[in-house]
This record gives structure tokens, sequence and C-alpha cells, in this order.
């Protein structure tokens, strides 16, 4: 597929281009106005809470929420073409000219990926697969909400875990990615809700590649090459691990002790339920003209993955005064980032999902400053300067000149220098999972550098012309190596005939395998859930 930039005429649906190398060879295009793909990418985000508000929660609270955040919808995809000052932009200006084969491209590799990376459990999967299906099954088979009785339980070393064999407990966890898919399962089975957990993945993979390419302005299979491969450097550290033998504490990704940054295809095989509308949200971020609705195309997030609002909440604050947003005069600026719309959606997201997610305070109860899990400080200090360099200082550094004046990129950037200070849970998902936002935010802007330097066709033969795009290209070969280590991993597995884990658990509510026991005891149910605010006001 040859790189094509985006056109801005609008005056017919198809169109044909020639590209740069080759003049005589045609390619057609479908013109895709900019607000049918900002509404593809909220509606993929809010149907899910739709359900849950008419599903999880008491009609008297559910219909009023599900209006009001219709409305709220419906006003940000209506205000999507204005600018901060309230004026309609042109259609030239925002309407995407999108060769047919890049849709077509995009959509097989969506269904790759969400194959390859395990969803649906269909191959192979990495870590994380089992608890993600006894959720989907959990979330089909019980009632909503789902609540456990420790009675169900029948392996005799579960039971002595839990130290109890009655009482209820609630299901705790953000878990509204899979609302499709368990919608569907109550009605057709479980099979037929993990195909369409599988379809619903994919396309939220192919709008990730759409809104990732919007924000670039050009169609290039540089944007899903660096979204399947964008890691840390990750095989640096481990290289030298391995040549002095090294043999503490550590994984591929998690070199240091309480330090990580996850390349994004790991976070497909594992939280894909996180990682697919974080991204989203971020291309939201990136696409948006106003800040009149980002307490919806923003706030939603916390319904999708808590930890990664720390993430986000900074590039926000910044994207409401950059240049882009930022209207003639303060007073409107400030009245566009305080408009009803931002305040009714970020208040009540905030005290739904909050009040659910305080159910269950055992969850994060491993908590502290990152130094404290140190031998002494310099070690820390030695271990931060090594992973920042590792995770963030290459592609800071490669994004630093088209960045530089971009208040969002500091954010970004400054975000994931703060982040591996503290550290929450025993794999520290404050800063796996908070790292997420600024890491997508970086891959979207490598993957436009990477494309530019691709297309040139004259490049300078001198040093300083050269050198450049030698240094970002083998940034991207050294970051490959993440990946590459992930998908030996499946597919060896599969030529070994290695059984998968998938099955490991079944079902919360009757747990096969022992040694998840107390990992699901902490993590997925919230005791003494009847007398929380969310189950006694809102919940069925």
């Amino acid at each position: 597929m040859k790189e094509v930039k985006q056109l801005g005429d609008t005056s017919r649906t198809k169109k044909t281009v020639r590209t740069k190398n080759r003049s005589s060879k045609e390619v057609k295009t479908v013109k895709i106005p900019y607000p049918w793909l900002y509404a593809s990418i909220v509606l993929f985000l809010t149907i899910p809470l739709f359900m849950f508000f008419m599903g999880y929660l008491k009609l008297a609270v559910g219909i009023p929420l599900t209006l009001i955040f219709a409305g709220i919808l419906l006003y940000s995809v209506s205000d999507c073409l204005n600018d901060p000052d309230g004026h309609k932009l042109s259609a030239p200006e925002t309407t995407l000219e999108v060769p047919v084969s890049y849709i077509i491209g995009f959509a097989v590799t969506a269904l790759l990926i969400s194959y390859v990376s395990g969803v649906g459990e269909y191959i192979y999967s990495l870590q994380d697969h089992e608890y993600r299906r006894a959720i989907l099954r959990d979330l089909i088979d019980y009632d909503w909400p789902v609540i456990y009785n420790y009675s169900t339980q029948t392996n005799p070393e579960v039971i002595e875990i839990f130290k109890s064999a009655s009482g209820n407990r609630a299901f705790s966890y953000y878990f509204i990615y899979w609302m499709p898919a368990a919608l569907t399962g109550k009605m057709f089975g479980f099979n037929a809700g993990n195909l369409v957990l599988f379809i619903w993945n994919s396309i939220g993979i192919f709008l990730s590649l759409m809104g990732a390419s919007a924000v670039i302005k050009r169609f290039t299979a540089w944007v899903p090459f660096i979204f399947v491969f964008f890691s840390g450097l990750d095989a640096i550290p481990n290289m030298v691990y391995e040549l002095t033998e090294y043999n503490g504490w550590r994984w591929f990704e998690g070199y240091v002790t309480s330090m990580s940054y996850v390349s994004n295809f790991r976070e497909m095989a594992s939280v894909f339920n996180q990682m697919i509308p974080c991204f989203l949200v971020v291309c939201l971020l990136m696409m948006s003209y106003n800040t009149r609705s980002l307490g919806l195309t923003s706030g939603i997030l916390f319904g999708y993955s808590p930890w990664a609002v720390f993430g986000i909440l900074p590039m926000v604050a910044a994207t409401l005064f950059s240049k882009k947003h930022r209207a003639g005069k303060i007073s409107k600026t400030i009245t566009n980032a305080l408009s009803p719309a931002n305040i009714v959606s970020a208040l009540l997201i905030l005290a739904v999902f909050g009040s659910y997610y305080m159910t269950n305070s055992a969850a994060v109860s491993y908590k502290g400053f990152a130094w404290q899990y140190f031998d002494s400080p310099l070690k820390f200090v030695i271990a931060y300067i090594v992973f920042i360099l590792i995770e963030v200082i290459p592609f800071a550094v490669i994004l630093y000149k088209r960045g530089k004046v971009d208040p969002v990129f500091w954010a970004a950037v400054v975000t994931l220098l703060i982040l591996p200070f503290y550290r929450i849970s025993e794999m520290n998902d404050f800063t796996m999972r908070g790292s997420m936002p600024a890491l997508f935010f970086l891959c979207i802007g490598l993957s436009g550098v990477v494309a530019e330097i691709m297309d040139q066709k004259n490049t300078p033969t001198t040093k300083k012309g050269w050198l450049k795009p030698a240094a970002i290209m083998l940034t991207v070969v050294v970051m490959m190596f993440t990946t590459l280590l992930n998908l030996f991993v499946i597919f060896g597995s599969i030529i070994e005939g290695e059984p998968g884990a998938e099955e490991n658990i079944g079902s919360f509510g009757n747990i096969n395998q022992a040694e998840y026991a107390e990992v699901i005891q902490e993590q997925f149910f919230a005791e003494g859930y009847e007398d929380s605010f969310f189950y006694r006001y809102f919940a069925r």
C-alpha cells in the first residue's frame, strides 16, 4: 500500500488521486467527514456505558443517566467541528480522504491484532486471559450486578484460602468494555458473546488506526506498524542482564524493581479492556478542535481504567490552554473549559464509577513511594535514570522539534517522568496503566515522524541530513524486540503444543485452581458491599 496524504476537496464522495512515486497509478479514495469518525469513536466508548447504566443500575438512576449522556453525546458530535470561538470549520479543512486500500488494510490488520493478541482466546494467550475469560463468563451467567456467594466454591483449597464457606461478595472491577459481549452472551450463549468480544475489540483497533491517521493527517502503513511495535528500548537492559548473568527480580519489560512502562502489544495482549479505550480517548483529545466536551470524551476513561485517568488529566489540563484550543479571549477559553457538558459529565462519571470502585479498597492496599522498595536511595536514583533513558528520553528527543511548542507534549513527557516515583499494587498498575495516555501520545507522534522519513525521496547525503533519520529508524528497530519476543512466546507455545491458561479459573464463583484465589479475593471481590453508597443508591 502506498502512502497517501490527506486531501481537502469535498466535492465528491469518491475520487482518484495519484501517488508520488507512480504517477500513472490511480488510488481510489473515500471521503469520510470528520464528524463521522469522531461520532464513531465516541459511540464506541459510550455504548458500553449506556448498557452499564441500564443493566447494572436501578432504572430510576439508569434511565436519567442514559438520557443525560445521550444529550451530551449529541451535543459533542454537533459541536465537534466548531473552533474555540464557536465558529464552524470548513469541510475541506477537516474531511478525511481515505484510500479504500487502507480501509481494507486497517480492517484486516485489526482482526489479526485481536486474534494474535489473544482476545477471545482463539489462540495461545499471554498473561491474564484466564481472568478476562472468567469476567466475561460471569457477566453472562450471573444476574447484574454480579454477586458471588462463597458456598458455590467446590475446590477445598480455595475454600481454605477464603476461610469462609458462605457469605456474599460483590464483583468489583472496571468491566464495562465487556458489556456488548456479555449482553450478547446472555441471549445466545458464551460462544456468541466471546465472538462479539473479538469483533468489538477489532472495531476498537480499527477506529484507533483511523484516529491515529486523522491526527497525523496521512494514511500510511506505518500507523499500524508503530501501533503494534511501539515500546521502550527494553532490549538494551535485558541484553546487559544477559551479558552480566544477572538473576535478580525482573521480567522483560520490568527490568527494574517497581517501575515498568508496557509495550502496546503487551497491553493489547493482557489488558485490552483498558488499552483500546485509552488509545481512542487520546485520539479524541488530539483530534479535538475545542474543549467543550472533554468531560465526556476524556472523562469516560474513568469507567474503563481508573489508573489511566492519572495520566490523562495532565494532558487534558494542557489541552485546555493549548494554542489550538485557546479562544480569542481568555474568558471564552475558561467558559469552554467550564461548559455544562464538561461539568455534568465529569461529575456524574466520578460519582457513579468512583462510588463503585470504592466498594473494594483492598485492591490498592499495596502502595508507597518507589524508593522504599530499593535497598538504598542511590540504587533508586540509578534505576530511575536508566528507566527514563530507556523508556522516555529517546521518544521525547525524536518528537521535540514538532512538540516543543505543544503543552500537551510537555504534559505527556513530564507525566512519564513523575509516575515512577510512586507505586500502587504489587506489579505497580500506577505506572503500567497510568502511563498509557502519555505513551500513546508519543506512539501517534512517532508514527507521523517515521512516515515522513520514509516518504522522503531525496534524502540529503550530508552527515547532518542522514544521521537523524538513521538514529530514529535504529530506535524503531530496537523497540521492536519487545513485541517480537511476545510473538515468539505465543507462536513458540503453539508449535510446542503448550496448553493455554484461559480456563485455569473458569469462574470467580467457582475457581478451578487455588493459586488464583488470593488475587481474586483481593482484586475482584468487594466485602461489605451492601452498605456502600453505590449498592445502596445506584445498583439494582
